[in-house]
């Protein structure tokens, strides 16, 4: 029994994923809608739907795109920078209870900002604000109210 070559693994994956993709669509298919959602264009199937979409799109591609011959490697992947992007989704995840959303979310922009290597505050700090609020604001306006963690508790 021979091994299959990179190109043929390549294309076995990427069937397996078309195969996943698939499944997944099927499932989100299935998910109930509330009565109250019938008229809305967004219910609780319609991200699962699009994801089942799109992987299904993404994953036939992968299967019928020209194979390629450049060897990949990872002798230059940035390692150190893949572990603190890591390190700060964690952080990200075990701070928003208690900092909230905003600051949370500052942080983590912030610190993913510097760790991809901006370096000016002027530009470092407004844009992760900005991002951070914009986003509260996009989800108070969906009607999702996120916890501001320890300055909810403060101001009452």
């Amino acid at each position: 029994m021979t091994l299959p070559t990179r190109v043929q693994a390549e294309r076995l994956m990427a069937l397996a994923l078309l195969v996943f993709s698939l499944a997944y669509l099927v499932i989100g298919w299935r998910i109930p809608v509330p009565d109250a959602s019938d008229d809305s264009p967004f219910s609780a199937r319609s991200f699962p739907l699009v994801l089942g979409v799109l992987g299904m799109v993404l994953s036939a591609v992968l299967v019928v795109r020209p194979s390629s011959t450049a060897a990949v490697g990872v002798a230059g992947f940035a390692w150190g920078r893949t572990a603190g992007l890591l390190l700060l989704m964690a952080g990200f995840a075990l701070l928003i209870p208690h900092l909230g959303f905003v600051v949370t979310a500052a942080l983590f922009l912030g610190g993913g900002f510097r760790l991809l290597g901006e370096r000016r505050p002027i530009v470092l700090l407004p844009v992760a604000l900005g991002v951070s609020f914009g986003f509260w604001a996009l989800f108070q306006a969906l009607g999702v109210t996120l916890d501001w963690g320890v300055f909810e508790r403060l101001l009452g």
